[in-house]
């Protein structure tokens, strides 16, 4: 575990320096409004893709993992992946195919305007392949294959989007165009290794209507609380623009990635820990999983509160040097919003042993309490300021409830919900 560890904070020490040389290149070579529509853009693709793969990027790396483990007799981890594989891509393929008939709606839906509508094609063709991306990207996860996982990553997520802007030049709509379609390429050339290898393992339509079900039961309940996660940053923008234009829309959104790039450091370990953890709860291993979980969250803390302390220092001359004096005035909203790295930090690192410890959606519970809480203080005052406070104040509530849902599971003698399979 330790190697697998290593490796895969390599790949996502990567994929977030990759994320601020794309803000970078984003302020640079794009401008003010074309930074607005970037970003917006990939904040509104993040916003469909996780709802609609249904819960599959979780179910599909557990439910592997546990068929390995030799803990549900009947199911094979081949299925598994077969059965992701095959019907996972279904939803997003039927959204994408209904936006691009109606891009004035689907502008009006998530910039608040029909005038963006030349942005719909090319940020469905980035949903499409961000979600065929994510489904290979699980099966990897749950045969522990993280060799293969991380090269994907690597490829598609640290190198791919730099790129773009090198290839596609100054127009946002291009380099999405250019992004999606590599996306594409790459994810659908790792879709046909993956089926080639289980090609030999088909068991025929009923077997994977049967694994399907599985994944289903536990994925589907996860969808609300997918789409509450993305929406808990997404909806906020989409509001900010609604309310202040896509400018300064565009520097509030630039405030929260730098958020989620501060607490994604820690998402490694989730990474890793979901497909071992959830063996150890299916064979009833619960005292490793509290170790475990103990030294998890300790080190993670730490980390998290060092990490945000040295970056309310240096946001002034971060924001100067990246992004240019046009965003100075943005420096309250990152100073604001970055406080909530340590709660969202706390989420990241137990959400996949709350998942492994219960079949029911608890994390989405969670989730969508949350996001109930930032759309209503949101809604209640538009300021950029206000709305960065609420953010903060809804991970402090996010990290709280996953603190205390992990404990009481962890603190009995046995797994709170011991059947594998979902009712």
């Amino acid at each position: 575990m330790r190697v697998q560890l290593a490796w895969t904070m390599v790949t996502e020490l990567l994929v977030t320096i990759s994320g601020i040389l794309v803000l970078k290149f984003a302020a640079d070579l794009l401008g003010p409004v074309g930074f607005g529509e970037y970003s917006l853009s990939r904040r509104a693709v993040a916003l469909l893709y996780l709802p609609l793969v249904m819960g599959l990027g979780v179910a599909a790396p557990r439910y592997i993992a546990i068929a390995r483990a030799g803990a549900m007799p009947g199911y094979t981890e081949s299925a598994f992946a077969t059965a992701t594989l095959t019907v996972g891509l279904l939803p997003p393929l039927a959204m994408i195919l209904l936006l691009n008939m109606a891009p004035a709606f689907g502008a009006t839906l998530f910039f608040g305007s029909p005038s963006l509508a030349r942005l719909v094609p090319p940020a469905t063709i980035a949903l499409a392949g961000i979600a065929l991306h994510s489904m290979v990207y699980a099966v990897y996860r749950g045969r522990s294959e993280m060799k293969f996982a991380n090269t994907l990553q690597i490829i598609d997520l640290a190198i791919v989007p730099v790129a773009a802007f090198m290839l596609a030049g100054g127009d946002a709509a291009e380099v999405l165009t250019a992004t999606g379609s590599a996306w594409l390429i790459v994810s659908g050339a790792a879709l046909l290794h993956v089926l080639y290898r289980e090609r030999k393992d088909w068991r025929g339509l009923a077997s994977m209507r049967e694994h399907l079900g599985v994944l289903l039961r536990f994925g589907l309940p996860r969808v609300p609380g997918e789409f509450a996660l993305v929406g808990l940053f997404a909806i906020p923008s989409l509001l900010a623009v609604r309310a202040h234009g896509v400018v300064a829309a565009g520097q509030f959104s630039a405030a929260l990635a730098v958020l989620t790039m501060a607490a994604g450091a820690f998402a490694p370990v989730g990474l890793v820990v979901l497909p071992r953890a959830s063996a150890q709860v299916a064979t009833g291993d619960l005292a490793a999983l509290r170790h475990m979980v103990l030294r998890i969250l300790g080190g993670g803390i730490l980390l998290a509160a060092i990490g945000v302390a040295a970056g309310e220092v240096l946001i002034p001359f971060f924001i100067r040097w990246y992004f240019g004096e046009a965003f100075l005035p943005a420096i309250p909203y990152f100073r604001a919003t970055l406080l909530g790295a340590i709660p969202y930090a706390v989420y990241i690192l137990m959400r996949s042993v709350l998942d492994a410890l219960d079949v029911r959606a608890v994390n989405s519970r969670n989730l969508i309490v949350t996001l109930c809480v930032v759309v209503i203080l949101c809604l209640l005052n538009r300021s950029l300021i206000w709305m960065s406070a609420s953010i903060v104040a809804s991970l402090v509530l996010l990290g709280s409830l996953t603190l205390r849902d992990t404990y009481l599971r962890l603190r009995l003698p046995q797994a709170p919900t011991p059947a594998v399979i979902p009712a």
